[in-house]
């Protein structure tokens, strides 16, 4: 190396521990070469073994290491590579500010807000994060280090958070560091530090965005028409839906949660058909299929789990399936995304940025190309970002940030530091100093000596003399001198070492014990300067995916299936057949089932071509069991509790295809169950009713032919009767105040419905310049009521309640599916008949509570005989699996026909639910919803041995015994795996516990505080 360029190196990083001044001039900057690097243009693109050229902040060549500028300022940086500077799309960096509300007790149902906000204290959309912001460069450390150079920004607290910044990490004035003011806008399902009330629930969550949604989409496409129509309703201000409006177009960031609210949310925002980002739950590759098909972009944090403990076996025995299979797959996700073509960007968001780097290895030893990784670093999230056109590769007029690597990163490498738009930026050892780590060969007098030198960690530096290791003591490197003494073997003495590192090797001298000092010369055994790998999809191949590909299931835990169930073509022959129907039941009968439907009824029937034969002989064969009344198989709480009213939620939104509890109904013969909001308010949520297809996604689940359905309820739980003495200030408090919130909400959604009648009205042009009024989705649900347009179950007990709903609802012209629990329906059977109203009740539960201490278990029969279409319902997961033997109780108790007994778990509720055109008995042209049973259905000894579902096998009882048998051997392989991996593998985050309870209709839930842990029986 010649003494001008060595001279200009130790000049440069001279400067490195400290950053240089602003200049004051505008003269021309001084063009800095990092002269024979390995250049990673982009994740796709390398030039080997060239020289890039910065001026002030930005790159402005990459050219052969022949072509450099003669006044250039020459780095050597051979042995290196510079890669472009990595962009976290997904922190709060330099943003100190918090929320202020004033002290309140809960529960808070309303709140004074300042200015034109929103009425909700989660809803900040209005807030922009740029006016918040102040670089912090200390805290720049956790992103620098890891070789990020931008990052972007936004407070994340409440629904809707605001819009992000875009900011530079570089140690400069504020202004300098934004790259974008205004950028992604951010929403979560989180409220945050609101002290409201609403929402309490996902659902309610759920509705709140998309409200606020819809209102801002309102102002976005009135803009014109507002301005010439200037009444009350139309003028009022609201700051947090304008800036909705202002950001339509932007790129929408929503941090959901889990796998499931992930996927909600890329549902959710698809419904305005917003440009959508969602940060990964981690769990992606579980329902790959459907990630991809949001058609949405991830941020991924990599918050691989803590290997389970499972050294002690009692505790194994409680570690599931299902935890085991995520920390074997886990570190496979980012790959699964990369595969699936979905574009992705880090964040170390939810990690310790230590563990950042060790888990990106990780992800790319489990299956994640070098190359897509590092996109996921550069150019995914600047596209993201919006600021793809200035950072995020390195090419001319680009922003020079760039990460300085030695190594392969990907594999083993490590980042030495980053040029902060042209400033550099390097960990306490200097790249020149890094470049000296290797085995020097020292000779003085006559003895010899090998130097292992690492200048990172210079204690784990040493001597050796031929079998002794000498350790150094109180070393020291400054720039490329280093010092230290050391007792040699010959004499034990202290021996003082003073050494000089040039690309000829090392000289200097030695103190010996007596003081005199020796020359020392030597030279570089092992040559440290090695090229950097290539970083492509190949580059990889040798790192094996150690813990085999990740077995997957939907669900990805117990009893999970490998695929769905194919439609069946056949022939049940010999069953005793349970019609539901007025031919009752059928012996030695066959049934055909094809695509889904039950095609053929009758004796000895002939099997067609192609059908598989199922000899059921003295066995019997029942419709599927359907539930009008339950709670399975939902997240998130099944009350939004806290308004009075609250016909805007769905429970459609929050449906849970993992629950075992549909399994294990599954089992027990129920094949459809209406999930239904609590009864914690007069006017609550609309209901969902799914069949139990076992494996199935969420939207899979819906039974897509069955009418909309709404719950509402009367009685002690809606005016929070035995809620705590901190819930008195919600109305209604009293059961008269009950039906006067049902008239009032009555009443608004017929003005709501005379507006919109009323612009439909307009003609064509008077349309033109008049807005339509605004969608409010709990007054639009409410009409549908008394439009007739949506089912209503009531959830009700005493005979006043009962008959003042009778006559409300006639008064309003619209018809009750069902009383639901109905326990005093005896006592007024003849309105209900002549009502037309559904009962659907309980078997034999009385006296759990005052309002049902007049319960009798005759009530069913009594219902029945007077002509009440009448239903058994559950209310409970664990009596769903045995509605069988609960409807064999009227038998005992009064008398009832098995037919008619087993018409309340089968046709009568599909009667209340309006599918008994589709589903409910075994007639031609049914869907095959069909239930064998080994044993008279209404026996306590009968077992379910196939349950089919549109023809679909989805529960066989040799396939659970099969199933049983593998995950036993399945679940022991994987605890081998994590006894067998080293601590590094096993290293992760702690697994939070944020198991829900089991619904019942008066379960509360705080999901919000579930959702902190992330990042609740009223009958």
């Amino acid at each position: 190396m010649s003494s001008r360029r060595y001279w200009l190196i130790s000049l440069c990083l001279l400067s490195l521990a400290t950053f240089a001044k602003q200049p004051l001039t505008t003269d021309a900057p001084l063009v800095t070469a990092l002269s024979h690097a390995d250049i990673y243009l982009s994740a796709t693109e390398k030039r080997t073994n060239a020289t890039l050229l910065i001026a002030g902040n930005k790159i402005i060549d990459i050219v052969a290491n022949e072509a450099i500028p003669p006044s250039a300022q020459i780095i050597n940086m051979q042995g290196y590579s510079l890669l472009p500077g990595f962009i976290d799309p997904f922190s709060e960096y330099g943003i100190e500010f918090n929320y202020q509300y004033p002290e309140t007790s809960p529960p808070v149902y309303s709140i004074n807000t300042l200015g034109g906000q929103a009425p909700n204290s989660a809803v900040h959309a209005q807030e922009q994060w740029l006016h918040h912001f102040a670089p912090n460069v200390d805290n720049a450390k956790k992103w620098q280090q890891n070789g990020f150079t931008s990052v972007q920004i936004a407070k994340q607290d409440g629904i809707f958070q605001g819009q992000a910044v875009a900011v530079s990490l570089a140690p400069l004035a504020t202004i300098k560091t934004i790259l974008k003011p205004y950028s992604n806008s951010l929403i979560s399902f989180n409220k945050g530090s609101s002290p409201m009330a609403y929402p309490e629930s996902l659902m309610g969550t759920m509705a709140l965005i998309r409200q606020n949604l819809t209102y801002g989409q309102w102002l976005k496409d009135n803009v014109n028409k507002l301005k010439f129509n200037q009444s009350p309703e139309n003028t009022t201000v609201n700051s947090a839906w304008q800036a909705i409006a202002n950001q339509w177009s932007n790129t929408w960031i929503v941090n959901a949660g889990d796998l499931n609210n992930v996927l909600r949310a890329g549902r959710l925002l698809a419904e305005p058909k917003l440009t959508t980002v969602l940060v990964a739950s981690g769990r992606e590759y579980a329902r790959i299929d459907e990630i991809k098909a949001l058609k949405a972009s991830f941020i991924v944090p990599l918050n691989f789990p803590q290997a389970p403990n499972v050294q002690d076996s009692n505790i194994a025995l409680d570690t599931s399936l299902e935890q085991l299979r995520h920390w074997h797959s886990a570190p496979s996700n980012p790959s699964f995304l990369a595969k699936a073509n979905i574009p992705f960007a880090f964040t170390q968001h939810a990690i310790d940025a230590k563990d950042f780097w060790p888990r990106v290895q990780l992800a790319v030893k489990s299956g994640l190309a070098a190359q897509d990784a590092l996109a996921a670093l550069t150019s995914t999230p600047a596209a993201m970002i919006g600021i793809d056109d200035n950072v995020g590769k390195l090419a001319p007029g680009f922003m020079a940030d760039i990460v300085v690597a030695k190594g392969d990163i990907f594999i083993d490498g490590e980042i030495v530091g980053v040029y902060l738009q042209g400033q550099p930026n390097f960990n306490q050892v200097t790249l020149a100093q890094r470049k000296l780590a290797g085995d020097y060969q020292l000779q003085f007098a006559d003895i010899s000596l090998e130097l292992t030198l690492n200048p990172t960690q210079l204690s784990s530096s040493y001597l050796q003399a031929g079998e002794e290791t000498i350790d150094l003591l109180a070393p020291t490197l400054n720039q490329n001198h280093l010092s230290f003494a050391a007792a040699i073997e010959q004499n034990h003495k202290m021996y003082r070492f003073s050494l000089w590192f040039d690309d000829s090797g090392v000289h200097g001298r030695v103190l010996l014990p007596d003081g005199s000092p020796e020359p020392v010369a030597g030279v570089a055994e092992l040559d440290s300067q090695t090229n950097s790998a290539a970083l492509d999809a190949s580059s990889h191949d040798h790192a094996a995916q150690v813990f085999g590909a990740p077995k997957l299931t939907s669900p990805n835990g117990a009893y999970g299936r490998e695929a769905v169930p194919q439609f069946e073509k056949l022939h049940i022959l010999g069953a005793s057949v349970w019609t539901s129907a007025k031919e009752g039941v059928l012996t030695n009968t066959d049934v055909l089932i094809s695509d889904g439907k039950i095609t053929a009824i009758g004796q000895q029937l002939a099997t067609p071509s192609g059908f598989k034969r199922l000899d059921a002989s003295g066995m019997h064969l029942s419709a599927g069991i359907i539930d009008e009344h339950s709670h399975i198989a939902l997240n998130g709480g099944t009350n939004e509790g806290t308004d009075a009213v609250t016909a805007e939620v769905r429970i459609a939104d929050v449906l849970n295809p993992d629950s075992i509890n549909i399994y294990q109904s599954l089992a027990g013969g129920v094949t459809s169950s209406q999930i239904l909001h609590g009864s914690a308010n007069p006017i609550g949520g609309q209901a969902q009713l799914i069949k139990l297809r076992w494996g199935q996604s969420a939207e899979g689940l819906k039974f897509t032919e069955a009418p909309a359905a709404i719950k509402l309820a009367l009685g002690e739980n809606v005016k929070q009767s035995h809620w705590g003495d901190e819930f008195v200030t919600r109305f209604p408090q009293t059961r008269m105040g009950v039906k006067s919130v049902m008239v009032d909400a009555f009443e608004a959604a017929k003005q709501y419905q005379a507006k919109h009648q009323a612009w439909n009205a307009l003609r064509a042009s008077e349309q033109k310049q008049v807005p339509a009024p605004a969608i409010d989705y709990r007054l639009q649900a409410i009409a549908e009521i008394i439009n007739g347009k949506r089912q209503v179950h009531v959830h009700a007990y005493v005979q006043s309640e009962i008959l003042m709903f009778l006559r409300l609802s006639q008064s309003y012209g619209f018809s009750i599916s069902a009383f639901t629990h109905v326990l005093e329906g005896y006592k007024v059977a003849d309105e209900l008949a002549a009502a037309g109203a559904g009962a659907s009740t309980f078997s034999d539960w009385w006296a759990y509570k005052f309002e049902v201490f007049d319960a009798i278990p005759q009530n069913a029969c009594m219902l029945n005989n007077k002509g009440v279409v009448t239903s058994l319902n559950s209310d409970d997961y664990s009596m769903q699996r045995r509605l069988n033997q609960e409807a064999a109780k009227s038998i005992m108790y009064c008398g009832m026909t098995e037919m008619e007994a087993w018409n309340m778990v089968t046709i009568n509720p599909a009667k209340q639910l309006g599918v008994d055109k589709l589903v409910g008995s075994i007639e031609v042209g049914k869907h095959a919803d069909l239930v064998l049973w080994n044993n008279n259905p209404l026996s306590v000894y009968a077992k379910t041995q196939a349950v089919w579902i549109d023809g679909r096998r989805y529960f066989d009882r040799q396939e659970h015994q099969q199933l049983e048998q593998a995950m036993i051997i399945e679940k022991e392989q994987l605890i081998q795996q994590v006894l067998n991996a080293d601590d590094k593998r096993k290293d992760g985050e702690p697994e939070v516990d944020i198991a829900e309870p089991d619904w019942q209709c008066d379960s509360h839930y705080q999901f919000n505080h579930a959702q902190n842990l992330f990042n609740g029986g009223h009958h």
